[in-house]
């Protein structure tokens, strides 16, 4: 499916004496001189009768053959004109009838003189006048009657020459005003077609330009999400009336918004640009790509064959271009896109289905395979349906009583003692038992329900800190719908505000990937929460994209280190150096830092060594239950102190 915009029409009719208009004034003279030809042909026949019928006049035989030959032409004439002609193959036709008329009257007149029959020479002139098309030949016409009336008039009666000259320019002057008159008249219809022509023109152009516009997205030119869903219904309709299975593909692009809030809108807008015509070269002519709105893209292609490799040799493709770097006017950037693709065979699916599943292998992508295809199948499958389930019963659960509040220490090796606690949510399903918190969150982000969950999470946790000592701290992760919703974080803000606590002590966490999502807006929320007081810790960090950017710009006061750098730092040089250099950053920079997942005492005196202050893991303390929290600081908390004989592998190269 291809769809550009269309051209309109600016053709408008014709000035008098242009080259189309005198075409069309030509053409337009064709019912007139098919007509004459009519009549004309008429006369000869009729001339031809009486002549065999009543013969006797001298040279009979001569204008019989003359009046037959006329006659024959005059019939030609007039098949021929039963087509469409040309303005010189009218001309021609024209000339050919007016010459006819005129040969005949003066032979007539050359062989049997009669002075009544001068009178011919004169009405021939207006007659000539209406029949033939164009100036030139009326001209021609006109003046060849008016010169053979002379030559006539000299020859036999040369003493009336006077009077028959004016009669020759009274003829002439009918026959000048008959061609003005008719002239005008076919000028005025030839006008009146041409606007009619222009008027269909422009309103049909109009109306492609509309469905153009209905159906296309302006900035990229491809199928918009209107069309998309169109085609893919059409394709639904096939498969269940002649069983005729095609692929179903979205796409996403990884890491365009950092693209878009760095190199700004008009750069963003270029990369979609691009995105787009390579898409298209992978589509060819088999398949229908469409952007379906912002970084979203999809495709349709007919699937001649459903075996899984060859379905995701398409999906390859479109790694292959979309992984290209982009040249975005003086800059250059890299960028990938995450496919999700389903084999649509099955009949028995609607829209909503096929779409369901092909954006969960998409989902699955960017989660496990960012920038990878992925084939929707039985795994995911089942996954896409214990996950079904999870929205089914969070849409129907009570949040009071089966949501609760885990708190986990961070613990401060120089002081010796737990400075605070990571508010972590859990959720007891009646239905499906414990539920993990990235499947439950997840779900919650999904189905619009996040919000009143946070306000319902946060409020217990400022319940449960009201028993705390003054001086531990709270902190409680945002999610990225909340950070983009200035209404959202204003109810935030104010739940805190109702709860009597110092803002200082409550600390919001909030990840790379929400602030990918819409940096500006995640600024401006990061500069409301920063105004009420409290601090801003970015969670996560070197998971994501890590830009220096949201350090340069956000007002974060501290960092805290993924766990998944610390549980291998013991065997992967690699994650140590990684944990060294963000603890060396974040000194840099005078940022707080957290290091999570910390579970092994050799874990703890690495990070002794490399100079780490606040630790948070399962060495420290599990997640606990409120209750808990109270008796877990009067506890003593032993912690080896470093032992030279557990290094990592980067830590020892540098000591050797």
């Amino acid at each position: 499916m291809r769809l550009s915009g269309p051209k309109i029409s600016t053709r408008s009719t014709p000035a008098p004496g242009q080259s189309l208009q005198h075409g069309e004034i030509t053409i337009a003279y064709q019912p007139i001189l098919r007509g004459g030809s009519i009549a004309i042909m008429c006369y000869f026949l009729f001339d031809l009768v009486t002549r065999l019928a009543f013969p006797g006049e001298s040279h009979h035989g001569v204008m019989v053959l003359a009046v037959s030959f006329a006659a024959l032409t005059s019939i030609s004439v007039r098949l021929y004109l039963c087509r469409t002609r040309s303005a010189g193959q009218l001309e021609v036709a024209g000339s050919i009838l007016c010459l006819s008329l005129f040969a005949n009257s003066n032979l007539q007149q050359v062989l049997y003189f009669q002075d009544e029959n001068l009178l011919y020479s004169v009405l021939m002139m207006p007659i000539f006048a209406a029949l033939l098309p164009s100036r030139r030949t009326i001209a021609v016409a006109t003046l060849l009657c008016f010169a053979s009336l002379v030559i006539l008039v000299q020859s036999n009666i040369p003493a009336r020459m006077s009077d028959y000259i004016w009669i020759g320019f009274s003829g002439i002057a009918a026959g000048v005003a008959i061609s003005l008159i008719l002239r005008n008249a076919v000028l005025n219809s030839v006008k009146a077609r041409l606007d009619a022509i222009r008027d269909r023109e422009t309103a049909e152009a109009l109306a492609a330009e509309t469905r153009h516009l209905a159906e296309c997205d302006a900035l990229t030119n491809l199928p918009n999400r209107r069309s998309f869903f169109t085609e893919l219904e059409s394709r639904l309709e096939r498969l269940r009336r002649h069983g005729e299975p095609f692929v179903l593909g979205l796409v996403d692009l990884d890491g365009f918004k950092p693209v878009n809030d760095t190199y700004g809108h008009a750069a963003g807008d270029e990369m979609l640009k691009q995105v787009a015509e390579r898409l298209r070269t992978v589509a060819g002519d088999t398949a229908m790509p469409a952007r379906l709105g912002g970084d979203e893209f999809a495709l349709i292609a007919s699937a001649p064959c459903t075996r899984s490799e060859t379905v995701l040799q398409l999906g390859h493709r479109i790694e292959a271009q979309l992984s290209r770097p982009y040249e975005l006017g003086e800059y250059t950037c890299k960028g990938s896109g995450s496919v999700g693709l389903l084999i649509c065979n099955d009949p028995d699916l609607s829209t909503h289905d096929v779409m369901e599943r092909a954006d969960h292998a998409l989902y699955f992508a960017k989660r496990a395979l960012q920038g990878k295809a992925v084939l929707f199948n039985a795994a995911l499958e089942h996954e896409m349906m214990a996950s079904s389930q999870v929205d089914k019963a969070l849409r129907r659960c009570n949040y009071e009583t089966e949501f609760t509040v885990k708190f986990q220490p961070q613990y401060d090796l120089i002081k010796s003692r737990v400075i605070g606690f990571e508010a972590l949510a859990r959720w007891d399903s009646p239905e499906l038992g414990t539920v993990s918190p990235d499947v439950f969150i997840q779900a919650a982000e999904r189905a619009g329900m996040i919000r009143p969950l946070t306000q319902v999470l946060l409020t217990k946790a400022l319940t449960a800190m009201k028993d705390w000592p003054d001086d531990l701290t709270l902190s409680f992760n945002l999610s990225a719908h909340d950070l983009m919703s200035p209404q959202a974080m204003e109810s935030v803000l104010q739940t805190v505000r109702d709860s009597g606590l110092p803002t200082k002590r409550i600390e919001f966490e909030i990840t790379e990937t929400a602030m990918m999502s819409d940096f500006n807006q995640a600024r401006r929320a990061i500069d409301q929460i920063s105004k009420a007081g409290h601090s801003v810790a970015l969670d996560d960090f070197g998971v994501g994209y890590s830009s220096l950017q949201y350090l340069q710009q956000l007002p974060v006061s501290k960092l805290k280190i993924d766990r998944s750098f610390v549980s291998q730092m013991l065997e992967d040089s690699s994650s140590f150096k990684i944990v060294r250099t963000m603890l060396s950053l974040s000194q840099t920079l005078g940022l707080g830092c957290v290091i999570e997942g910390v579970e092994t005492e050799a874990q703890m005196h690495i990070l002794r060594t490399l100079g780490a202050r606040h630790v948070q893991g399962y060495l420290i303390g599990e997640p606990m239950t409120a209750d808990a929290v109270l008796p877990h600081l009067s506890s003593p908390l032993k912690i080896g102190r470093p032992r030279p004989d557990i290094c990592p592998p980067g830590l020892r190269k540098a000591r050797a």
